[in-house]
């Protein structure tokens, strides 16, 4: 699914890149045509001006002393640059040109008729040999007396040739800027759909442990309820293990339940926090105070020390259940006649938690993944003790969103050190 997902943002995305460098190249091209172009009427323009007040004396002069028009002086003595100079009469009858001009490439009767009618034009030719030429058309005159019309004209080849030459450059450019489009917006899109993937990814492991976990404690609740039903004949004295069962795994149902619903709502931002100066050490001595009944049926000493009053912005009843989870696996992995030490200090402007127990310890294997969703580092005794494996995660989630840090060292065999550190208030 991503890999199809990744291919289309990548198409769309090397066509919205081709789309804006084939705009910008006809953006680019068709700026350079014009001005190379401007360039060139400017050109013609300015030589006409000059050739026309003369070229036109010497028509008028000549029909005054009723000569001939033929051999009149046209343009100037040298002609450098390709350009070229002619005289046509009405109909298209050239009277005189200069020795490079090609008949073939100068104006038709129809363009020279149009600039008899008092139009200055300019007009796109072919010479004899297939070379492209501008020709600018100016009537000579005044008025009725308008029967002449002076072209002035020039190859068009080199700024043909250059706008080719870009045009291929743009092409080039265009081509290798979408190759590389291409395999920017492959790899672009793969770093935007990777939080995406790995949010699926984790949602798909959430779901698939979460079913896992659901599964044993219905599965139990189903074999009790059915066994009260092949035995309903009977009190239900009789079968008080199985209703005990029942409610035990209904209990741990619920917790499982409730901590997956803390976890969504950590995922989805929606977790309210009723956020204010709190005395974090009272919290720890109520929640050492409510854990010690859970720890002396086991025969675990818990000893809090906590150095006066350590105040932190935050919420009291998340705070609270941080310390009750971190208390709860601390005494639940101890064995009997173990000590759990609870320290609270202020260093500056840090509030510092440490839970020291002294149970089995901790795989340096598993501590990467202690904080996962739904890990034990001992299956089979965490099922046992009652653990879901969300407890660690939810801790981290309560201690980083106030902004703080929580840490584990853990030895096997010797115990493990549980440090939460929170910014301290005044």
């Amino acid at each position: 699914m991503f890999g199809r997902a990744r291919w289309r943002l990548t198409l769309w995305f090397a066509a919205v890149f081709a789309l804006i460098i084939v705009l910008l190249g006809a953006a680019v091209f068709l700026t350079a045509r014009r001005v190379l172009f401007d360039q060139v009427n400017s050109d013609l323009v300015a030589r006409a001006e000059r050739e026309s007040q003369p070229v036109a004396q010497r028509l008028l002069q000549r029909i005054r002393e009723g000569g001939q028009l033929t051999g009149i002086k046209i343009g100037p003595d040298f002609t450098a640059g390709g350009y070229f100079y002619a005289v046509a009469a009405q109909g298209g009858t050239i009277i005189g040109s200069t020795p490079n001009a090609d008949p073939a490439g100068l104006a038709n009767p129809k363009a020279i008729d149009d600039a008899l009618a008092g139009n200055e034009a300019f007009i796109d030719t072919t010479s004899s040999e297939g070379e492209q030429l501008r020709v600018h058309l100016v009537p000579l005159g005044r008025g009725q007396d308008r029967r002449f019309v002076l072209e002035v004209g020039r190859s068009t080849e080199p700024e043909r040739k250059a706008l080719r030459g870009l045009l291929l450059i743009l092409a080039i450019g265009g081509g290798a800027g979408i190759l590389l489009a291409v395999g920017a917006g492959f790899w672009l899109a793969g770093r935007a759909l990777r939080p995406i993937q790995l949010a699926m990814d984790r949602q798909r492991a959430f779901v698939a442990d979460a079913s896992h976990e659901l599964r044993t404690p219905l599965s139990l609740i189903r074999a009790n309820a059915e066994i009260l039903e092949r035995h309903r004949e009977q009190p239900v004295d009789a079968n008080i293990g199985s209703v005990g069962d029942i409610i035990g795994e209904t209990d741990r149902l619920s917790a499982l339940v409730g901590q997956m619903l803390t976890l969504a709502q950590a995922d989805s931002d929606t977790a309210a926090f009723s956020m204010a100066t709190v005395d974090f050490s009272a919290i720890a001595q109520d929640a050492a105070r409510q854990m010690q009944l859970l720890a002396e049926p086991r025969g675990i000493s818990l000893d809090l020390n906590a150095n006066g009053p350590v105040t932190v912005s935050g919420d009291a009843t998340r705070l609270r259940e941080l310390v009750m989870i971190l208390l709860d696996n601390a005494i639940k992995y101890s064995g009997p006649g173990a000590s759990v030490h609870v320290d609270l200090n202020r260093d500056g402007g840090t509030a510092e938690l440490r839970i020291v127990d002294e149970g089995r310890g901790i795989e340096p294997g598993a501590l990467p993944r202690i904080f996962d969703r739904f890990f034990r580092a001992d299956k089979a005794r965490s099922r046992e003790m009652g653990g879901t494996g969300l407890g660690l995660a939810i801790a981290k989630w309560i201690t980083e969103a106030h902004n703080g840090t929580i840490a584990i060292d853990s030895t096997p065999g010797r115990g493990t050190a549980v440090t939460v550190e929170l910014p301290a208030s005044a």
